[in-house]
This record gives C-alpha cells, sequence and structure tokens, in this order.
C-alpha cells in the first residue's frame, strides 16, 4: 500500500507502509444479513469488541463437498482488513485472516 507523498523538489517520494497479515481462523459472532440468496455481512464481534463493516472489498465462495465457504474481504469501522468466512457445513462464522498496518 502506498500512501504518503514527500514532495522532494519536483520529484515524489512514494513510502511503502509495512502491512502484517495474520491467519487466525476463531470463531466470532456476525450480524448479517441474508437476502435473495446473498449474504451481507455488517457487524463481527471479536475478542470481545464489535467491529462495524464499514466497506466489503470483495467475497469469493470455495466449495467444499457438498457445503460452500463464503469468505469476505472487508475494512472495518478501525480501517483495518479483515477476511471472515461463513461455512455451510456447521453454520458458523469465522474470522480467517487480518492485516493491520505496522
Amino acid at each position: 500500500m502506498y500512501t504518503n507523498n514527500n514532495w522532494h523538489g519536483n520529484s515524489i517520494e512514494l513510502v511503502r507502509q509495512r502491512m502484517i497479515y495474520q491467519d487466525i481462523y476463531e470463531a466470532i459472532e456476525v450480524i448479517s444479513l441474508f437476502k435473495e440468496g446473498k449474504i451481507k455481512p455488517l457487524r463481527f464481534k471479536w475478542n470481545g469488541r464489535v467491529y462495524r463493516i464499514s466497506r466489503l472489498n470483495g467475497h469469493w465462495v470455495n466449495p467444499k463437498g457438498y457445503d460452500k465457504q463464503y469468505h469476505f474481504s472487508l475494512i472495518a469501522d478501525n480501517s483495518d482488513y479483515f477476511e471472515i468466512m461463513f461455512d455451510t457445513a456447521t453454520f458458523e462464522w469465522q474470522i480467517a485472516r487480518v492485516c493491520l498496518e505496522g
């Protein structure tokens, strides 16, 4: 992720910020909307904190036999990036991955 424009005369120096990715795969509680065959997560609770989803970046489905895992890449209200997953085999949500600026 390139952020910060530092001006040095006529040139622009782009500063690359370090991103830290961490696999989690822990159960979470999610408030979501199931409508017209689609799933839209709205908020989730992880480690005692509620995160409001401010933007969905993308989603994809991984087939697992007769079941599916629905993955959602999102940005929470604190600007951290998360990947959460809904598993139709267990009807449970998990936080799969987190990306923090470091």
